[in-house]
């Protein structure tokens, strides 16, 4: 199986994504794509829900936290 990246034009892409789903032989693969000013929502959301998760691990005593000097220091 060949990939092919393609740049198109955002008031193009809902009729590109249009016409290919229509091909049986072509697969669309998603890519989260980040904006040129920031992340993406989803990349943000993600980060906040591991963090989270990482934080619960702590608070548990499942893994021990970094004193915030050291964490400072290493800044």
């Amino acid at each position: 199986m060949t990939t092919i990246v393609l740049e198109i034009k955002d008031s193009k892409v809902k009729f590109f994504r249009d016409l290919i789903q229509n091909f049986s032989f072509v697969k669309v693969k998603e890519e989260i794509e980040v904006e040129e000013d920031g992340d993406s929502d989803e990349y943000i959301r993600d980060n906040i829900k591991t963090s989270l998760a990482e934080l619960k691990d702590v608070l548990d005593g499942k893994v021990k936290g970094t004193p915030i000097r050291e964490f400072l220091k290493e800044l």
